[in-house]
């Protein structure tokens, strides 16, 4: 449930939170009985890259739009190596 809160609150505004709202996320880490600190864990983990990225590129909302374009692109290539590591592996 960790990684699942943690991928959650790592990707904001994608597929997965038009999904799984942040709400939802909070209530189903609840009936799973994720301990509260674990949750937090999770939480804080999750959300330091997107805040530590947006401070740095907020400056300008052109900035901002282009910055988060190619960190996007930068995560679903490496998410793409992942996939492709993974499958090597087996």
């Amino acid at each position: 449930m960790f990684l699942v809160v943690f991928i959650h609150r790592l990707t904001p505004n994608s597929y997965l939170n038009s999904f799984l709202s942040n709400d939802a996320i909070s209530f189903v880490g609840g009936i799973l009985r994720m301990g509260y600190w674990k949750f937090i864990g999770a939480t804080l983990i999750g959300i330091f890259p997107l805040t530590v990225f947006i401070s740095i590129l907020g400056g300008s909302t052109e900035t901002l739009k282009t910055g988060l374009l190619w960190g996007s692109i930068a995560s679903l290539l490496a998410f793409g190596i992942y996939v492709w590591w993974d499958k090597s592996k087996k």
